[in-house]
Parts: structure tokens; C-alpha cells; sequence
């Protein structure tokens, strides 16, 4: 936008501190247009402002229009877009009014004329650089108003988040309601010695396979994997269980197996978790404690090949289940990644939404300032750009405000982009009404020139655990 100055004669230009030093020796009230360099003075005043000027006459009334981007008492001001009147007198501001209220300013103007040709006390005098009572309420409110759409973003966050969740517990639960899980502790698969040993040579192990799963269940995979505190509590999310500290200890010693399991054909109508509870405690739920087992249950006969010491029961806990639908969506999650990813991949619908790019240039950037704030929630990226080239050309800045108070050179040839979520209509013709000089032409080509401006937003493709991509032999079986 051009720069649009008033009559020399009427107001005296500001554009450094010696100036603005000697603004302040004047005699008289002054009265200072403060602008940014962007918008330039207010033009609609001068009228009023001449009218003022020439009933009063003499020394007691002058004008000046100040630049706060180059004035350092002024600074303060930058990035603002209505007008800033600054009354002066004696080097001190004694008032301060924002915005172009006609009415306001005359009655403003002729109270501080009538107090300082009396004598009287304005209500207060302060140094220029510091900030008036009217600063300080409209800076609480702007906290305040900032404070309070920070709570509502953060509580719509969480909001999403959770309905996210949600929607993905549903279509794992769904998706696994034929499939479990088990876990076996390290020490079922060592020996005498405290060794390693072959699996097929373990008492636990090989009932559990040979005699107890078949009738039901097809194991589908094994992984070993060693646990850990994170871990243990990431597996244990959906579930009020919680390992005593003497199991942890026989947990964490060596590789854990993971066993994924299916449901046989014809077998489709069992409560999945219940019913391995049952196969393996001997009752339909996962027992709180090893006191709650009965001896003559699977998880209750066996233990350690080799002696452990400071073991006051004679119970050894060697087998645990996911006992609720949600908790085992989390295991299957957490531990059998790659295989719930690729087998029931879940679409995020919240997430997938068509996205436009709109470009503007230098001469819009006032207008886009009002509709970005207007439409903060639907804005995914913005930028300022040097130029329209986005293979070459730097981001300068990631906001109007940064780019205001941090570039120093503006060429006007800048570039200002931002990707918008193409969801209902007020987003798109707000961003559409205020001049774009470019507009995608649909939401696939949005997604390229997106990227482009923005490289670094990506979409993150999840790999396979360290543990999974180890040899066969120390990480998992695949059983047919």
C-alpha cells in the first residue's frame, strides 16, 4: 500500500528519534498520529484537524504523524492497524486514544487544552516510552481474549483427540473380536542353569501348544520381545491390572513371547477373553493376584527349571492376557504393530479433509491479517515468502506479525501463502473475497503446491520395531 501523508503545513512528518527529540520540545499540546509504515497516518482526520487548528491558532496546538517502526519510544506500537493518537505536552504524554472516533477525539483533545491552560492535572503524565492506562487495559483484554481461545483450542484438541481414539478403539475391537493375545515370561524358556533353552523343550510351553490352544485356536505368530517399565505401562493402557513387583522382576529377566491368536472356524461365537481366562486360569477372568489361582490350573502348576531364590510363594507367574477387549486393541497396537497396521489399517476421517491454496501479494496483507484470525482453526500452514518461487525463495516469516517486526528489508515483492481446509463454505469465501492472485485448482494440486511452500509438513510412515526386523531366532515365529 502507498504511503499516504498529510499537508506539511498541518502535521509535522516523524521518521527518526532526532526528529521525534525535537517533537517533544514543543511548546503547547501535540498531538502525534502514530502509524506503521505499512498503512502510513490516518487521512481521514485531517480535516477535523485543520478545522482545530485554525479556530485555536498560535503555539497551543500542533500536529505530528510519527513512524513506530522507526521511532524507538514508538516501537511499541508496531503491527497495529487502527490509528494511534498521542497527546503530548511538556515531553510527557498525558493522553492516549485508539481508533478514529471523531466525537472522542474532539472531547479528548479539548479537555487536555482546558487542563493545561488552567493549570489542572491531567489524568496522569507519563514518559512517551512507557505504557498509558488505556495500553495496559486493552494489553489485559487482548491476554485475557488470548488466554481464553488458548482453553477452548486446547479443550477442542483434546476433544478431537479423544473422538480420534475412540473412533479407533471401535474399529480395532471390532477388528479383533476373533483374535487374542498372550504373553509368556522369559523364564519358560530357560533351563536348569538359568540358560536359554529351546522352546519345544519347555513344560509350559509345549502344553500350551500341544494340548490347550489347538482345540480353539490357531496361533497365528510369535514374537519375543524384551519389557521394560515404559513398555509394561503402554501394554497395560485399557486395564486396571497392574504386575506385582516380584512378577516384574521374572518379567524383565530375558525375552518375553508374545503369542498372537485366532479364533478356529466354528468358533466365532465366544467371548474371546473370557474364554482364554478360562483355558488358562480355570476362570473367566484374569485373577487379581497369584493367591486367587487354583493349583490346578494351567498358570498355576508350573515353574522355574532353575531355583529362585528369595520366593516366599510357590507360585510363579509365567502367563498374562489382555482381559478386556480395549486393552488388548492396545497390545495388538503396541506390540504386534506391522501386522495391525497392514491388517486393519485405520482411516482417520477426522484427519483426511481436502485442503486449497490461496497466494496473496504485498498489497493484501492487511485484509489476510483480519481473515487468518478469523479463520485461525481452519488454517493448517501460512508463510511470507521473498518471493513466488517456493523451490527457491526463503520463508521469511511464519506469521504477519513476525514478518512485520522482524523483516527489515520489505521489497513488496514478498508473498504471503497459507493452506486452508477446504470444509464448508465461510473459510474458502473469506480467504477467496479479499483477492488472491493464485487459488488451487482442486485438492490434489493444493496437496503438491502445499508442499512445496511447506516441506517439512510430511506424512509419517511407521516402520517396524527394532525388534521385529531382528533374525527369526531371537525375535519371533512365524507359526503356520
Amino acid at each position: 500500500m502507498a504511503k499516504k501523508t498529510a499537508p506539511a503545513a498541518l502535521q509535522t512528518e516523524v521518521v527518526n528519534d532526532e526528529e521525534w527529540a525535537k517533537i517533544l520540545t514543543r511548546k503547547g499540546l501535540v498531538v502525534v498520529d502514530v502509524y506503521s509504515d505499512w498503512s502510513g497516518p490516518c487521512t481521514g482526520m485531517v480535516s477535523i484537524l485543520k478545522k482545530i487548528k485554525m479556530e485555536i491558532g498560535g503555539d497551543a496546538l500542533s500536529y505530528a504523524t510519527a513512524s513506530c517502526d522507526r521511532v524507538n519510544d514508538l516501537k511499541r506500537f508496531q503491527g497495529k492497524s487502527e490509528p494511534i493518537w498521542m497527546f503530548i505536552h511538556a515531553r510527557r504524554m498525558i493522553n492516549l486514544m485508539f481508533g478514529a472516533n471523531c466525537p472522542q477525539f474532539l472531547k479528548m483533545l479539548t479537555t487536555e487544552l482546558e487542563r493545561i491552560q488552567t493549570g489542572d492535572e491531567h489524568e496522569f503524565s507519563i514518559d512517551v516510552s512507557e505504557q498509558s492506562p488505556e495500553e495496559i487495559r486493552l494489553q489485559n483484554i487482548q491476554e485475557e481474549t488470548t488466554i481464553a481461545k488458548e482453553i477452548e483450542r486446547k479443550s477442542r484438541k483434546q476433544a478431537e483427540t479423544k473422538a480420534r481414539y475412540e473412533a479407533e478403539m471401535l474399529h480395532l475391537t471390532t477388528s479383533l473380536r476373533n483374535e487374542t493375545c498372550l504373553l509368556l515370561f522369559p523364564w519358560v524358556f530357560k533351563d536348569e542353569e538359568g540358560h536359554k533353552r529351546d522352546k519345544k523343550m519347555s513344560p509350559p510351553y509345549v502344553e500350551l501348544i500341544e494340548e490347550l490352544l489347538p482345540e480353539h485356536y490357531t496361533v497365528e505368530q510369535e514374537m519375543r520381545k524384551r519389557l521394560n517399565e515404559d513398555l509394561l505401562k503402554q501394554i497395560l493402557v485399557e486395564s486396571t491390572y497392574s504386575f506385582p513387583a516380584a512378577a516384574k522382576q521374572l518379567l524383565f529377566d530375558g525375552k518375553c513371547m508374545f503369542m498372537r491368536l485366532k479364533f478356529v472356524e466354528g468358533e466365532r461365537d465366544l467371548d474371546v477373553e473370557n474364554h482364554l481366562c478360562t483355558i488358562l486360569f480355570n476362570q473367566p477372568a484374569l485373577p487379581e493376584s497369584e493367591d486367587d489361582w487354583n493349583e490346578e490350573c494351567y498358570a498355576g502348576k508350573h515353574c522355574p527349571a532353575f531355583e529362585v531364590y528369595d520366593r516366599e510363594s510357590g507360585k510363579f507367574p509365567f502367563v498374562w492376557t489382555p482381559p478386556t477387549p480395549r486393552n488388548k486393541a492396545v497390545v495388538f497396537r503396541t506390540i504386534f504393530t506391522v501386522y495391525t497396521n497392514t491388517t486393519y489399517p485405520y482411516e482417520d476421517k477426522m484427519t483426511k479433509v481436502p485442503i486449497i491454496v490461496f497466494k496473496y501479494d504485498y498489497t493484501r496483507k492487511n485484509d489476510l491479517r483480519i481473515v487468518l484470525e478469523m479463520f485461525e482453526d481452519d488454517v493448517i500452514d501460512f508463510g511470507v515468502f521473498e518471493y513466488d518461487k517456493p523451490t527457491e525463495a526463503k520463508m521469511i516469516a511464519k506469521s504477519i506479525e513476525e514478518f512485520e517486526t522482524s523483516t527489515e528489508e520489505k521489497t513488496g515483492y514478498e508473498i504471503f501463502a497459507c493452506t486452508v481446509k477446504k470444509v464448508g463454505c465461510e473459510a474458502f469465501l473469506g480467504f477467496a473475497g479479499i483477492g488472491p492472485f493464485h487459488v488451487s485448482e482442486n485438492p490434489e494440486k493444493a496437496i503438491e503446491e502445499s508442499k512445496l511452500y511447506f516441506p517439512d509438513i510430511a506424512i509419517v510412515e511407521e516402520t517396524q520395531s527394532d525388534d521385529e526386523e531382528k533374525p527369526e531366532e531371537e525375535n519371533q515365529d512365524n507359526v503356520p
